[in-house]
């Protein structure tokens, strides 16, 4: 399982290094730039850095909170899952950059010219970003809307801002990213293995035969990926894109993470076995039983040896979560016979 301890991200030290160089690096922008204002758009970043307990965006009802816990960042609502370290740094930077730059419109109706809504709107596309200390008390907060390329010249990116509850809107510099996706925060690849060293890969369909796809010839010299065997009276498929079973195990990337309580099982929960020269063995459990494009990973690993060692690395990053797939991967992972056999 992954520990948050694993996953070194920003220490105090480093963090307020960075902010002191952000304000250096904004004095200088501010006069390079000719800008209007100057004023920092969250002032208490650069005051209070060491303070920094968590950071929320919310946007449409949704919420991520980044929660600070000494060196290390992680996830409030998906269980405390790990940040990648140089998205959260990346964040906090420009937020510590950004300097309001001219004052725009301060009529509501024309918030939304510069996505700067209601960010709680259920078709907003503003984000509100709030700064807390550590016992949750609010530091500061603000709403982010539009980009607006070149502003300040070429490569130098602007971006729309308000404080809630005031009316006015201003051009700021920087371009702080206030996305939820999650996949944009964490470390995208949560799997991946040596498709040069699959020998078998088996795919177990409740209710269906299993499709087991073999490589022809030495294992490490590129042979391609067959069928174990047809079944009589079918044929397989141009389309059937067979290698893609097992070379799709190759990397895969989450477009979110869940807490995972027990083992997948039921009838919409597909198994796949990968088998590999090294003796690794990889159980995955593809979860089909949400909405009709959403697919859900969970995976485990064994072997002895050499092998051990890479089903330790796969289970100490997998092991407790499950993790959303796209729906073309989870196709490709989890083939069906219709999608393979034809009738002769």
């Amino acid at each position: 399982m992954i520990k948050p301890q694993q996953f070194v991200i920003l220490g105090a030290t480093t963090f307020v290094a960075l902010v002191l160089a952000a304000i250096v690096h904004a004095s200088t922008t501010q006069r390079s730039l000719g800008l209007v204002e100057g004023r920092p758009v969250m002032p208490e970043l650069r005051r209070q850095a060491n303070a920094l307990g968590s950071v929320e965006i919310s946007k449409r009802g949704r919420t991520l909170t980044f929660v600070r816990n000494g060196e290390h960042w992680t996830i409030k609502e998906r269980n405390g899952y790990p940040v990648q370290a140089d998205k959260v740094r990346a964040l906090l930077v420009q937020l510590t950059n950004a300097e309001l730059a001219e004052p725009k419109t301060a009529a509501k109706d024309r918030w939304p010219l510069l996505d700067l809504e209601d960010p709680a709107a259920a078709d907003a596309k503003s984000g509100l970003v709030r700064l807390l200390d550590a016992s949750g008390k609010p530091m500061g907060e603000i709403i982010v809307g539009k980009r607006r390329p070149n502003a300040f010249g070429t490569g130098r990116q602007g971006i729309y801002v308000r404080r809630p509850n005031e009316t006015q809107t201003w051009l700021a510099s920087g371009e702080p990213n206030v996305t939820l996706d999650v996949k944009d925060w964490v470390d995208p690849v949560f799997f991946k293995t040596d498709t040069e060293k699959l020998k078998r890969v088996t795919v177990a369909h409740q209710g269906e035969a299993p499709i087991i796809v073999e490589r022809e010839g030495e294992v490490g010299k590129s042979g391609k990926f067959v069928l174990k065997s047809v079944p009589e009276g079918l044929k397989v498929k141009e389309s059937a894109g067979i290698e893609h079973i097992a070379l799709s195990l190759g990397s895969v990337e989450l477009e979110d993470v869940r807490k995972l309580d027990a083992t997948p099982v039921g009838e919409a929960v597909s198994v796949i076995t990968a088998e590999s020269s090294d003796g690794l063995t990889i159980t995955l459990r593809l979860r089909r039983d949400g909405k009709p494009d959403e697919a859900w990973l969970s995976l485990s690993a064994a072997g002895e040896g050499e092998a051990k060692k890479a089903a330790d690395e796969i289970n100490a990053k997998a092991a407790g979560w499950e993790f959303k797939i796209p729906k073309w991967k989870a196709d490709q992972i989890g083939k069906r016979a219709a999608d393979i056999f034809e009738t002769t």
